[in-house]
């Protein structure tokens, strides 16, 4: 999963916080700038300034004025009144109808149903509540007015504020309790869609129907890969949901010191004469993200093999993320990005293969830790460590064989001039391209303890969090042990597994960010009919949606290093047909279009402000990929939401208030 920002509320409030004034003062001076302008067209150049005065001067005991039960009782009408026009009714209906037929057209049968049912409830139910949102909204309020209904409210004591926050919370409180709903019934179609079972094929549900793995090529009889190393048999089960399983008989051999192994898909064990234990038990094969418990009934042949229901689709991983990662280059030199490799997509940076010798390569990348202590992890004993890499060759080589990749940990001691530190001894790998791959990280980490000085103070076995992190900071140092090979990373591709949440908990997080969107569009469109018509404010609404779901790449257009310069200049070197990267004729027309295009896209950049950015308001990547959603990112979408609506309620306010003055 694709991930670019870290929130941290305290560390994001702080710069938000002196956005959201600058945006606030601008938007406050453009507000006051339009209104004299209105206010000019309807009473002269000397009147404004005294109904501008007025109605600012209004403002303040009108907002600290406002009633609660008169609220209610406007959102109370409100809601009424989205009720009857029956849009809430037919969304609910077109959502019924896509959950009925859409199961036909959903492939199971693919490598990762869960991501595909996922998709298609969160886009699904995503599009049809914000277009509900900016029907009810934008029909609202012009309606009233063009009918004149508006004239019964505004004739009683009902403050101009009451009305448009009023309205809100009835739209919001209606298409709220729709959503909720909506999202209920989602979860129950994906776990419904998803959940399956599988038995044996076979003449009996027993250890009879397996057969014995052949021992000469190590080749499943079924799929034709490779069996476990300790394999001895293998069965498959049938078809269910467009695949079925292949299950092995393994052989466990432990010390005989070591805990009895207590387990469902246990069928028996033996004691060899060298006092080790040897357990055999049957373990189902996972396909595509998820596998089936096995449970074990009798011993022997005549063991009877039970399948549980699928477990594996409803993840809500808890990622412990690094705070910062950085590279290393083949000389050693610390970079803040790593080797280019041509890939014209920066999210990752990709770390130069070496080995012993004279290609030898120091390339690494260093994820920063913090805050790591034993009390994030359900289970200590062996820590998980999740990677998704990317791998990018320079020769094809042995296409079965995968690229090698080293780890490393290291203390991050408080005093460096002081304090000694330790380095664990290398652990190599298999990287497993395009897929989550899973590296169980023992406690206990042969290593080395290293004097300020590099000499070596002691060596033998090291606790995780006793020793290297002891003070909470840890250094994971990533290597590719292949020359010639390069590994891609980024600093969401690495991350320690701290457990998983309750996923049916993470799936309505999930529709959390859909409600933050949904109210957004409800002051949008509350807001914008309060001065225009409903063809209008739809079409506002809609521009600022989109807007806010591409403000990111529209905000990348704004940066500094953009090749081709600003609009301008770029439709200059269209016309001219001159290259991006040839500089143009020096001059005072080159100046000056080049100053006019930095105001041009300072004013665009900071036009992308006043939409909501809704890539922060979208979990539904994290349901897809089943990552558990942080709590900071729900507090953030929180806060963005709250501020956008407040802000809208003011303009909706001072928009209607204008209106009353004219009339």
């Amino acid at each position: 999963m694709v991930v670019e920002r870290f929130p941290d509320f305290f560390q994001w409030i702080g710069p938000g916080s002196l956005l959201f004034l600058a945006i606030l003062v601008a938007a406050i001076l453009l507000g006051l700038f339009v209104g004299y302008v209105v206010a000019v067209f309807r009473h002269g150049p000397f009147e404004a300034f005294y109904v501008v005065a007025q109605v600012i001067g209004d403002a303040i005991p009108d907002f600290l004025g406002m009633s609660l039960r008169r609220l209610v009782a406007i959102a109370r009408l409100t809601a009424k009144e989205a009720l009857r026009r029956r849009v809430l009714l037919v969304t609910f209906a077109i959502f019924a109808a896509m959950l009925l037929f859409g199961g036909w057209f959903l492939n199971s049968s693919s490598e990762h149903p869960d991501r595909i049912y996922v998709n298609f409830v969160m886009w699904g139910t995503q599009m049809l509540v914000l277009l509900m949102g900016m029907l009810v909204s934008a029909f609202s309020l012009p309606e009233d007015i063009k009918n004149k209904t508006i004239y019964t409210v505004v004739t009683k004591p009902v403050r101009s504020s009451e009305v448009v926050l009023g309205r809100i919370m009835g739209l919001g409180a209606v298409c709220t309790a729709l959503l909720a709903l909506m999202a209920v019934i989602s979860f129950f179609f994906v776990w419904r869609g998803l959940s399956h079972e599988h038995q044996l094929v076979g003449d009996t549900q027993t250890l009879s129907s397996f057969v014995e793995v052949d021992q000469g090529s190590r080749k499943s009889r079924f799929s034709g890969r490779r069996v476990s190393e300790n394999a001895v048999m293998e069965a498959q089960t049938t078809q269910d949901s467009g695949h079925s399983h292949r299950l092995e008989l393994v052989e466990d051999i432990r010390d005989a010191d070591s805990p009895p192994l207590v387990a469902s898909n246990v069928v028996d064990s033996e004691k060899l004469p060298n006092g080790r234990v040897k357990y055999r038990r049957v373990v189902c094969h996972p396909i595509g993200g998820h596998t089936h418990p096995v449970t074990v009934d009798g011993e022997g042949k005549d063991a009877r093999i039970q399948l549980g229901s699928s477990v594996g689709y409803f993840r809500a991983r808890v990622p412990v993320y690094a705070d910062s990662l950085r590279f290393r280059d083949r000389a050693g030199d610390m970079k803040d990005r790593g080797t280019n490799v041509g890939n014209e997509w920066g999210y990752r940076g990709y770390i130069d293969g070496g080995s012993s010798g004279i290609q030898s390569s120091l390339a690494r990348g260093l994820f920063r830790f913090s805050g790591l202590r034993e009390s994030l992890f359900r289970r200590t004993e062996v820590i998980p460590l999740d990677m998704s890499l990317s791998v990018f060759r320079t020769y094809k080589a042995n296409v079965e064989k995968r690229v090698m990749a080293g780890l490393e940990f290291e203390s991050v001691p408080d005093n460096p001039e002081v304090d000694n530190r330790f380095v664990s001894d290398m652990i190599t790998f298999e990287t497993n391209e395009y897929t989550l791959q899973t590296l169980p990280i023992p406690r206990k980490l042969v290593g080395k303890l290293l004097a300020p000085d590099g000499s070596i103070v002691g060596q033998g076995e090291y606790d995780l969090f006793d020793d290297y992190a002891k003070n909470g900071n840890l250094l994971l140092s990533l290597s590719c042990r292949d020359p010639g090979q390069f590994l891609g990373v980024a600093r969401a591709d690495v991350y320690f597994r701290a457990g998983d949440t309750l996923y049916w908990l993470n799936f309505f997080k999930g529709y959390l960010g859909i409600w933050c969107q949904l109210m957004i569009i409800i002051a949008m469109g509350v807001a914008f009919s309060t001065f225009l018509n409903t063809p209008v404010t739809m079409l506002g609404i809609v521009v600022m949606a989109i807007l806010g779901f591409y403000s990111g790449f529209v905000r990348e257009l704004t940066l500094p290093d953009t090749d081709g310069g600003g609009p301008i200049e770029s439709f200059v070197r269209v016309i001219t047909q001159q290259n991006m990267q040839v500089s143009l004729e020096t001059g005072v027309l080159t100046t000056a279009m080049e100053q006019i295009d930095k105001l041009l896209v300072w004013l665009l950049a900071g036009l992308t402000y006043l939409a909501p950015d809704f890539s922060q308001l979208d979990f539904s990547d994290f349901l897809t990929y089943g990552y558990s959603i942080d709590p900071q990112r729900l507090i953030v979408a929180m806060v963005i939401t709250a501020a956008f609506v407040v802000g809208l309620t003011i303009l909706g306010y001072f928009a209607l208030k204008t209106r009353e003055i004219a009339k």
